[in-house]
C-alpha cells in the first residue's frame, strides 16, 4: 500500500505530460499546415505572373530610360511601389555602375530613381498593372548610359519573380 500513492503521482504526470506533448504536437502540425497552404497561395500567383517587354528608349542623352512591359500573365502587379529595379551599365564617364533605383510618385522622377508614367488600357483597376495592360517606366539615371551592348535591367515584382531586361 505505501506505494500505491507514489504510483497514483506517477501515473498522473506521465498521462499529464502526455497530454501536453500531444497539445504542442498538434499545434506545430496546424503552423507547418498553414505554413504551407501560404506557400501554395504565393507559388500560385508567382506562376500567374508573365510580364514582357514592349520596348525599350534611351533619351535625354543618356539620362533617360523608358522601358514599356506587357503584363500577359493572370496575375495584377498591385503596387508598383513594391517593386525593386537594379541597373547596370557604363556612364558616360567610363566607369561602372550598379544601382538600385528608389520608386518615386514624382514625374518626371529624380537622380537614379524611377517612375511608372501611365498603364494603358488601365480601365478594369486604376492604378493596378492588369493582365492585358502595358506599364511605362520612366527611369533617370545621373550619370547618364553612355552607349553600348553592356547594360541592363534587372526588374523584380512585389512576389519576387525577377526580369533582366536588356537595352
Amino acid at each position: 500500500m505505501e506505494h500505491a500513492i507514489p504510483a497514483l503521482v506517477l501515473a498522473a504526470l506521465i498521462v499529464v505530460g502526455g497530454v501536453m506533448l500531444a497539445g504542442v504536437t498538434n499545434s506545430s502540425i496546424d503552423s507547418v499546415g498553414q505554413s504551407w497552404r501560404d506557400m501554395e497561395a504565393l507559388s500560385e500567383e508567382r506562376l500567374g505572373t508573365d510580364l514582357t517587354v514592349v520596348s525599350t528608349n534611351v533619351t535625354g542623352g543618356g539620362a533617360d530610360l523608358t522601358v514599356v512591359l506587357g503584363n500577359e500573365g493572370r496575375t495584377a502587379i498591385q503596387e508598383p511601389s513594391l517593386m525593386d529595379q537594379i541597373i547596370n551599365y557604363e556612364g558616360t564617364d567610363d566607369e561602372r555602375y550598379v544601382v538600385w533605383l528608389p520608386y518615386t510618385d514624382d514625374n518626371p522622377p529624380g537622380d537614379n530613381q524611377w517612375t511608372v508614367d501611365s498603364i494603358s488600357g488601365d480601365y478594369r483597376n486604376p492604378g493596378v498593372f492588369d493582365s492585358g495592360e502595358e506599364m511605362t517606366i520612366k527611369v533617370h539615371l545621373n550619370p547618364a548610359i553612355k552607349d553600348g551592348p553592356s547594360r541592363w535591367l534587372v526588374f523584380a515584382t512585389e512576389l519576387g519573380i525577377a526580369y533582366t531586361i536588356y537595352f
